[in-house]
C-alpha cells in the first residue's frame, strides 16, 4: 500500500465553490516550493509508484505536497 500526500490540488476545486478564493491561497500560501501539486504530478506520481520500477516500495506515504505537509 502506498498512500500520495498532495496537500490540495487547486485545480478540482470548482470554479464556483463557496471560498474557493481563501482555499486556494491556503493552499499556495503553506506550499514550500511557491506553486502547488497539479493533476499532473499526482498522476505522474502514481504512474511511477504503479510501475514496476517501484516495485521495492511497500508500506509507504509519498509526498507530493510541495512542501506543504512536513514529513516527520
Amino acid at each position: 500500500m502506498v498512500t500520495l500526500v498532495t496537500g490540495g490540488i487547486v485545480e478540482t476545486i470548482p470554479w464556483q465553490a463557496e471560498g474557493r478564493e481563501e482555499i486556494v491561497e491556503e493552499i499556495t500560501r503553506t506550499a514550500h516550493l511557491n506553486r502547488t501539486a497539479t493533476l499532473e504530478d499526482v498522476g505522474n506520481v502514481a504512474v511511477f509508484i504503479a510501475s514496476d520500477r517501484a516495485g521495492a516500495i511497500t508500506d509507504a506515504t509519498v509526498n507530493i505536497s510541495c512542501g506543504a505537509i512536513v514529513d516527520y
